[in-house]
């Protein structure tokens, strides 16, 4: 009976820890997820700029995209950049309005849909625009420069579960070999 347990418990903790591995290992199967997108800094300043990144393949090749901008001011916000290139990949440049503040959807509307969303950090004087000098600028008004933020990426991940059921089961299994080798010693 005991080495029935550890047979089973060790065949399903390598079970846990090898489907995922498995599951990654064929990306050309058809059940493969589409490609991703990337919004490279989704905070970002009033004067900053963030970058919203398609990956080959998720829009038709030269698809014209149609985008889509709300929040504060939006119709003041710019953007670049909605063509998709011969490969389907694409890349839009947004740039928030000078006096705007808060979350920003950007709507791309095409092969596919996607919302981004961009946050934009603090107000900024709309009076100076953009084109100030933050070196110039009044003590306390200078735009935060420090450490980027990234997006998750999505699928692909292995569930911290089920990397942690693979190694108690293999803990388990382990235990129930060694106590089946001690007891074999004593008798």
């Amino acid at each position: 009976m005991l080495k029935k347990l550890a047979a089973i418990s060790l065949t399903a903790g390598a079970l846990m820890l090898a489907v995922p591995a498995a599951a990654s290992a064929a990306p050309g199967d058809s059940y493969a997820e589409p490609p991703s997108v990337l919004v490279d800094t989704p905070v970002v300043d009033v004067c900053g700029e963030s970058t919203v990144v398609f990956e080959p393949g998720y829009f038709q090749p030269g698809e014209n995209v149609s985008v889509g901008v709300s929040g504060a001011k939006a119709a003041d916000a710019k953007y670049s950049g909605n063509v998709a290139s011969a490969e389907g990949a694409m890349e839009l440049s947004f740039s928030p309005p000078a006096d705007g503040e808060g979350n920003y959807s950007i709507a791309f509307s095409g092969t596919r849909s996607y919302t981004a969303v961009i946050t934009v950090a603090h107000a900024h004087d709309a009076a100076a625009g953009c084109d100030v000098d933050p070196a110039g600028a009044p003590a306390g008004s200078e735009a935060s420069q420090s450490g980027e933020l990234a997006l998750a990426v999505t699928g692909g991940a292995v569930p911290p579960l089920m990397i942690g059921g693979g190694l108690v089961a293999l803990a388990a299994g382990g235990l129930l070999v060694a106590t089946g080798v001690a007891r074999r010693r004593r008798s």
